[in-house]
């Protein structure tokens, strides 16, 4: 059978190395089966195997381990070597190194990092579903969803290494199931959503008129999104065309939206860019000084928009409406009402129905057409009777 047992130890009466008896399971001279060895001990399988054990019953157990695994075709000497090839640690660096240029990184990155301090460095083959689970919900203070983006990443994580031929199908965890139900937006009317924008124009227009004009393009075309605005450059912006483009590089290929623009925000970006001029790669959506922390030329960052948003609620008395509630979800909902909720769901792009509904808070008027055939039944049956 593959693989044995050796001991350093001679025999002192003839000098010539002691054998592993697997039989007797102890060491025993060829010549004098009297003399018996014990003590330290070398487990060797194969070319790529060699593993030191204080005592024979140790060394045992590994050889036929290391044996079964071979019988089951699971054996991997990398599941052995002292550098740990194999650990959650070393893996799931290698992992976040091949995701860093993922938008999402920053929160996969801090996902997998916890789950770096909980298994460290065992072998990813020896983590099991029960494991996963118990680490998950050993995570205190933390929503539903949150729980359930952690599972994500562990399981994009897990996906990554199968791909690499590290483990193979019948190898992946079994998952837990992890329920959670997203709340609704809050949202309000066209008259509040038009009297905060007013605000946000009195009371920001002066000092970068940009500001107003962003939170204007965001309650208009419900596909667009803050951080779609941050990535426009002077360039992509078409005033011949009425059309803005937003690029999103990925390291295969330049996803891009575009927006059709009404005349009204036509003529204000040809008067920004007249009062405002800059090079084509300069982003359009930037500070032109006045304001402390901030240099002439810098972009906005991820929050601006709701800053000055939220200073305007504030202003008005209107509580608890956020910039996506009260712009993006708000206009949504008006939309599905007038032109129904199909035409509401193009306008949005959502990619996916849950999440569309979870936004527009108007639904369709299949149900009220159904209740009107029902009663028009009813009181149809009614006359004949």
């Amino acid at each position: 059978m593959k693989g044995g047992i050796y001991s350093r130890g001679k025999c002192h009466l003839c000098g010539k190395a002691l054998k592993f008896n697997e039989r007797k399971e102890l060491f025993v001279c060829p010549k004098h089966e009297q003399v018996l060895g014990s003590g330290i001990c070398l487990v060797r399988f194969g070319k790529d195997m060699n593993k030191s054990f204080t005592n024979t019953k140790q060394a045992i157990q590994f050889l036929y381990g290391l044996r079964h695994e071979t019988v089951k075709g699971t054996y991997d000497p990398k599941d052995y070597q002292a550098s740990k090839p194999y650990s959650f640690n070393n893996l799931s660096e290698k992992y976040l190194n091949r995701k860093r240029t993922l938008k999402s990184f920053k929160d996969k990155k801090r996902h997998i990092k916890i789950a770096q301090d909980y298994f460290q460095d065992r072998n990813i083959k020896d983590i099991t579903g029960a494991d996963i689970e118990d680490y998950l919900f050993s995570i205190e203070g933390i929503s539903e969803k949150t729980r359930h983006n952690y599972k994500s990443s562990l399981h994009d994580f897990w996906n990554w290494i199968l791909r690499r031929g590290v483990i193979n199908t019948a190898q992946i965890p079994i998952f837990p199931e992890i329920k959670y139900e997203l709340a609704y937006r809050t949202i309000t009317d066209m008259k509040t959503q038009e009297a905060i924008i007013e605000k946000v124009f009195e009371i920001s227009y002066k000092i970068n008129p940009k500001v107003w004009f962003g939170i204007d393009l965001l309650s208009t075309y419900v596909s667009l999104r803050p951080g779609d605005l941050l990535k426009i450059k002077e360039k992509d912006i078409d005033l011949e065309n009425g059309v803005l483009t937003i690029y999103f590089p990925t390291k295969s290929k330049n996803k891009i939206k575009t927006v059709r623009l009404l005349d009204q925000h036509i003529d204000s970006l040809k008067k920004m860019k007249k009062d405002f001029p800059a090079l084509p790669e300069v982003f359009f959506f930037r500070h032109h000084g006045g304001i402390k922390s901030t240099k002439p030329n810098q972009p906005f960052g991820a929050k601006y928009f709701k800053k000055w948003w939220d200073k305007a609620c504030i202003e008005l008395g209107v509580e608890g409406l956020d910039l996506y509630g009260g712009t993006r979800h708000t206009t949504t909902t008006e939309i599905a009402r007038r032109a129904g909720t199909e035409n509401a769901r193009k306008a949005s792009a959502h990619e996916t129905n849950k999440a569309f509904d979870r936004y527009c808070q108007f639904q369709d008027d299949t149900s009220f057409q159904m209740a009107q055939i029902v009663k028009l039944t009813f009181n149809t049956l009614n006359t004949k009777n």
